[in-house]
């Protein structure tokens, strides 16, 4: 059997997202490009950045649309209505380092390689980031992202449809454990960002990363749902039905530093979960960017249903395609 090893990118690819498509027979992902929405497709997904295609499906246009830049972590995923969305933040004012609002896309065909458009703003008074989505049984849909309060805190909210917030959100998680917060922060600059919904074996979380980016002890933590009904957005929206787990799954190891910005998908026989995340090659003890590359790796259970992430597989180590890929 072919083998990879990571990274599946050659170039700085962060705040990565993939998912598979049964329809198609692809994979998709997306990552921060500038002033770019670029997607990417491919057979194999060790061959998303290198052996697929890739198709620019939108640019920071300024005053049209309202974004200017700095687009950041774009995700993907099918709204209530069956249709394709994609759901990220850019930079609403010329000047660099303005805050950052989420705007939607929608895509104008069922391929998702096909022609999207710009949606809308929909929290045009919210500075916020990394926006993903769960789906409920039912069809109801919620929205967590890092708001900005004080640092970056996860709030959730209700959707109405797809491109339209409803009334009724919460804060749900702030970081408060020292794996959240050590060095390089100073003062209260704390981040709990790029939250990505996981249900698997009766279990609901949001996995997302602590500490910053360009930090070597960037890592994932988890929150867990406890409540009793997954479509009820009064209950969904409770910050007291959301528990933080006191430990990360996910912390540098193997020559990878500062691991996060998850997503996370399933096999294209759909028996495996699997995750997609940046990671830096070389030790940064600055408040500075380095590279982020794209690497994938299978996700395990325990026997409870509580993810086992392990560490990360380094970058001379062989892995094995995710199961069911077409030859």
């Amino acid at each position: 059997m072919k083998t990879f090893r990571n990274p599946v990118s050659p170039f700085d690819a962060p705040d990565p997202f993939m998912t598979y498509v049964p329809e198609t027979g692809y994979y998709y992902a997306l990552f921060t490009r500038g002033r770019v929405l670029e997607l990417f497709r491919s057979r194999h997904a060790a061959e998303i950045c290198t052996g697929g295609d890739s198709k620019i499906l939108y640019t920071a246009n300024g005053p049209r649309d309202g974004i200017w830049g700095d687009i950041w972590a774009p995700e993907m995923h099918r709204g209530s209505d069956g249709k394709w969305y994609i759901y990220t933040s850019g930079r609403i004012r010329e000047e660099r380092g303005a805050s950052k609002r989420i705007f939607v896309m929608e895509a104008l065909s069922d391929d998702p390689f096909g022609d999207w458009a710009f949606k809308c703003i929909p929290t045009p008074d919210t500075a916020s980031i990394d926006p993903t989505v769960y789906t409920a049984a039912d069809g109801k849909q919620f929205l967590c992202c890092a708001r900005e309060d004080r640092g970056l805190v996860l709030t959730i909210y209700s959707l109405e449809n797809p491109w339209t917030f409803g009334k009724t959100w919460a804060t749900i998680a702030r970081a408060r454990y020292d794996w959240e917060t050590v060095p390089p922060y100073v003062g209260d600059g704390t981040i709990n960002e790029g939250p990505f919904f996981v249900e698997e074996h009766g279990r609901l979380y949001i996995i997302y990363s602590g500490n910053g980016c360009w930090s070597d002890h960037y890592c994932f933590g988890v929150l867990e749902y406890v409540g009793d009904d997954r479509s009820d957005p009064g209950k969904m929206c409770d910050p007291d039905n959301w528990i933080k787990h006191d430990k990360p799954i996910f912390t540098m190891a193997n020559g990878v530093y500062g691991p996060g910005h998850a997503s996370f998908f399933h096999s294209p026989d759909g028996s495996e979960l699997w995750c997609a995340y940046h990671g830096m090659k070389e030790h940064n003890a600055t408040v500075t960017y380095a590279p982020r590359y794209f690497n994938i790796q299978k996700v395990d259970f325990d026997a409870s249903g509580y993810p086992v992430m392990g560490e990360p597989a380094g970058y001379e180590t062989d892995l094995v395609p995710p199961s069911g890929e077409c030859p």
